[in-house]
């Protein structure tokens, strides 16, 4: 059945791969809804809706999950934080099952759209989910994660994550655009008995070229 979406101006963008391309519908104007769906909970702490974006670190991940090519075929793959999906997506074109997951409801309705409007959501499933309260009963052999690191309280129940959910042998791979402060979750990895490599690719958004960072985590030996 198609996902429809509405409430929304909608608006549509191609990101080009070297096997093809991706079609996304996205929210004409994300500044705006920022502004209107953010929100403080009973702590006090702010909320804002980043989901209404696409990031720098969604493309950059898009393509490194398309390098690696052939090695995703048949896999299982969790990602957490999808926003409108894109990574996963072309994780599915590669041949992978992908959970799709995401904290917000919204996030998840544009994710599946998209994944339809580019024939791969026989390959999707979608699932509501805060990485606060992971809600599997099964291991990962990839987990995908797009510029989800920002805020340093994310940092523990992230890695929390990795443990539970990656297997043995599994591969982690985080994205995000070279922020100073994401030093502080990788040593946080480090001292939680894993390991990692990064790469740099040069990604073109808005006509601003910026460099993100692909980081391949596992576990240590």
């Amino acid at each position: 059945m198609k996902t429809e979406l509405r409430d929304y101006p909608l608006t549509s963008t191609i990101i080009k791969l070297k096997t093809g391309r991706v079609q996304l519908t996205l929210i004409e104007d994300p500044d705006w809804f920022l502004e209107r769906l953010s929100r403080e909970d009973a702590q006090g702490k702010l909320y804002l809706p980043y989901w209404t974006y696409l990031w720098e670190s969604s493309i950059g991940l898009a393509h490194h999950i398309e390098k690696m090519g052939a090695r995703l075929k048949g896999s299982h793959i969790l990602e957490i934080g999808c926003g409108f999906g894109l990574t996963g997506i072309v994780a599915c074109q590669m041949g992978a099952r992908v959970v799709f997951t995401d904290a917000e409801q919204e996030a998840l309705r544009f994710a599946h759209h998209n994944a339809e409007q580019n024939s791969v959501s026989q390959r999707a499933d979608f699932v509501q989910m805060d990485w606060n309260t992971p809600c599997f009963n099964r291991k990962f052999p990839y987990i995908l994660a797009a510029d989800v690191i920002y805020e340093e309280p994310h940092w523990t129940p992230i890695v929390t994550l990795l443990q539970a959910y990656l297997t043995h042998n599994g591969v982690a791979l985080f994205s995000e655009p070279n922020r100073s402060n994401a030093l502080g979750f990788f040593k946080l990895l480090t001292e939680n008995h894993f390991v990692y490599q990064k790469t740099t690719y040069p990604v073109t958004l808005d006509g601003q070229t910026s460099q993100v960072c692909i980081y391949t985590v596992r576990r240590a030996a």
